[in-house]
């Protein structure tokens, strides 16, 4: 394509199948193709390249399981009050992330909270100011019932903090042996970390990503995206809300040329339509959409070691 004339990128893939007949590649085609106008230029750009990312080290804090709650955020699978296990009613959205700053922030179910943490080597303790709904709040009678022991067993002293399963997996217990089972929503570090997308998931297959490391993405707090999708840098806008995220369709900082391969690729990434996705952990994280005509599509990353090449060069 050259000028002003229009053509069609089509995404070259090359698919790995998990289980036979998840033969998932025209589908794989309809969903990343996209129409792009003009033609790269090597050298061309629009505005300049972004510093290179610096790579996430974990802030100071205490060792042990509690320092693997610090800094990341925690679903609230069941709880256990005098020995009776209640699981946490579906969809109720209970959560909650320990700051580095001696602050929690989460959200009941019904309500959201915000209040002091002290977190050491093997303790938790939350302060009790943290309101939670009211009867007169839009919530669901039971939603409230789990509320409202949820919020007890976490405000009511302090609590000890065991490893249940695996690093994903954690248990919260109190003086009087009542249970809060958490599972890893987010990992450290997602903010202000370099991302490499390692691979695009659909059904059962996955699609490694031809550039590799040239792939990242990099969320910040404030809401924007940036990074690198193969060839060029990128910009964006991404909205994190309890355990989804919603990502904006990205734009180009720059117009290099790479091989066509990586260039088809690259033009699916930024060409996608709005997506909220919901955000698993899973050695790296998972965002999973389950909307748009596959059984399962999502983006897996991996925490991205050392500093990524400069984009573009």
């Amino acid at each position: 394509m050259t000028g002003n004339s229009e053509g069609r990128w089509e995404v070259q893939i090359t698919m790995r199948i998990h289980r036979t007949g998840a033969l998932l590649g025209a589908l794989f085609v309809a969903l990343l193709t996209v129409t792009a106008c003009g033609s790269p230029r090597a050298g061309s750009g629009e505005g300049k390249a972004p510093d290179r990312p610096t790579p996430w080290t974990t802030p100071k804090g205490p060792g042990g399981y509690g320092g693997l709650l610090l800094g990341a955020r925690w679903r609230v699978d069941w709880v256990t009050v005098d020995g009776r296990n209640i699981d946490a009613p579906p969809n109720a959205g209970a959560w909650v992330e320990f700051g580095y700053d001696n602050t929690a922030v989460g959200d009941y179910g019904c309500a959201p909270f915000k209040t002091s943490a002290t977190v050491t080597a093997t303790t938790l303790t939350v302060g009790a100011q943290t309101p939670g709904a009211t009867p007169d709040d839009a919530c669901m009678a039971k939603d409230r019932a789990f509320e409202q022991r949820m919020r007890k067993i976490l405000t009511d002293g302090p609590l000890a903090v065991a490893e249940r399963v695996d690093d994903l997996s954690m248990t919260l217990k109190n003086q009087r042996g009542d249970y809060v089972a958490l599972q890893m929503l987010w990992p450290q570090g997602l903010f202000e970390a370099p991302w490499q997308l390692q691979y695009l998931i659909g059904g059962d297959a996955t699609i490694d990503m031809t550039a590799g490391k040239e792939v990242y993405f990099v969320f910040h707090r404030d809401g924007t995206v940036t990074g690198k999708a193969g060839c060029n840098a990128f910009k964006g806008r991404a909205a994190f809300a309890g355990e989804h995220v919603t990502l904006y369709p990205l734009t180009r900082t720059a117009h290099r040329a790479c091989s066509r391969k990586i260039m088809s690729e690259e033009g699916g990434l930024l060409g996608q339509h709005p997506r909220t996705f919901s955000i698993k952990a899973s050695r790296g994280i998972e965002f999973v959409d389950e909307t748009h005509g596959l059984n399962y599509f999502g983006y897996h990353f991996v925490r991205l070691t050392g500093t990524p090449p400069r984009p573009g060069a």
